[in-house]
């Protein structure tokens, strides 16, 4: 049975990983820290390894311990206070474990999650869509450590390297897109902007998925946006919803004048609390941009990738989980 080793295994996608990397009757070892939650890793058949990825003399020891087959690399941060906190931990912490898993002759593949961030948004492309032949224009500090990350982990030698770059990630146990579930449960439909964004999504089922294909494939050196292949006005996005919660709702355009106060004054409270928000001034730039288009061919055409679910049967699953859960 091959080994799997998928770090950031308690959050929102590493716990839907883990499960996907069980169903492929794989020997699953989540990579934790000693305060992660274990609320979503109940599964008896895991395997919990503590790693300390800002310690490459520790992770050589752990991982010189366990001949993974396969590393999935998932662990990291959205948010921070500083930018050089998140190249600390977005690349360099990716660096040291990638160097600690090439110790072991035994790795086939060395997964990493980037994001669409990493190269930035359509609006900034000249064919008005993203893919892995534009030029890379991260316009936020979360985006350029991606870019880094995947830079620096493209000069290790020999590292058996692929890289996906996912556009917005929802569904069950997300918290960020809960809040637009919360607000149109109101009745509140928002619109960032006067004009509408055009969206690109991806279902985190469809998403793991396609990342553990890839993963068990012989396709390496690599790297693949993702998404469903659609793009969506955001008007509707919130119109299915509003259909799953059977809610009417009034939609208010907030200009973007307004969000920008919004993130100061949010950035003033950061400094403040010493707690990152996911809405800052480095984010307006993304937050101001209109074409979320980035091109998957090359994901269909190595892994015959098709989502199985629609927006709506996505939206409609997301749902009825915050019900059961309570978050809604």
């Amino acid at each position: 049975m091959d080994k799997i080793l998928i770090t950031g295994a308690s959050g929102f996608v590493g716990s839907f990983l883990v499960e996907e990397a069980l169903k492929r009757e794989l020997e699953v070892y989540a990579g934790v820290r000693s305060t992660s939650s274990k609320r979503w890793l109940k599964d008896e058949r895991i395997k919990f390894l503590e790693l300390s990825l800002n310690n490459q003399n520790q992770l050589n020891t752990v991982l010189s311990d366990h001949n993974f087959d396969y590393v999935i690399h998932n662990a990291g941060l959205t948010k921070a206070n500083s930018q050089s906190e998140l190249f600390r931990v977005n690349a360099d912490y990716s660096c040291n474990l990638a160097k600690a898993s090439m110790a072991n002759s035994n790795l086939k593949k060395f997964t990493f999650m980037s994001s669409l961030a990493a190269y930035g948004t359509a609006d900034y492309q000249k064919e008005g869509v993203v893919s892995v032949n534009s030029a890379p224009k991260p316009i936020t500090s979360y985006g350029k450590s991606k870019l880094r990350a995947e830079k620096q982990l493209k000069f290790i030698p020999n590292l058996p390297l692929l890289i996906f770059r996912p556009t917005g990630i929802f569904g069950p146990r997300e918290s960020d897109f809960l809040n637009i579930f919360n607000s149109i449960n109101k009745g509140i439909a928002l619109q960032v902007g006067l004009t509408e964004q055009n969206l690109s999504l991806v279902y985190v089922k469809d998403l793991v998925r396609v990342i553990m294909d890839a993963t068990l494939s012989q396709h390496v050196n690599k790297d693949y946006f993702v998404s469903d292949g659609k793009i969506y006005k955001g008007s509707y996005f919130n119109q299915l919803i509003a259909h799953s919660l059977n809610k009417k709702t009034f939609t208010i355009k907030v200009p973007l004048s307004l969000v920008s106060v919004i993130a100061t004054l949010t950035d003033i409270k950061s400094k403040i609390t010493g707690k990152a928000n996911i809405l800052s001034r480095d984010k307006l730039p993304e937050i101001k941009s209109r074409n979320m288009d980035c091109d998957i061919s090359n994901l269909v055409q190595d892994f015959n990738y098709i989502p199985q679910y629609t927006l709506e049967e996505a939206i409609k699953e997301t749902t009825t989980w915050y019900k059961d859960n309570g978050w809604l």
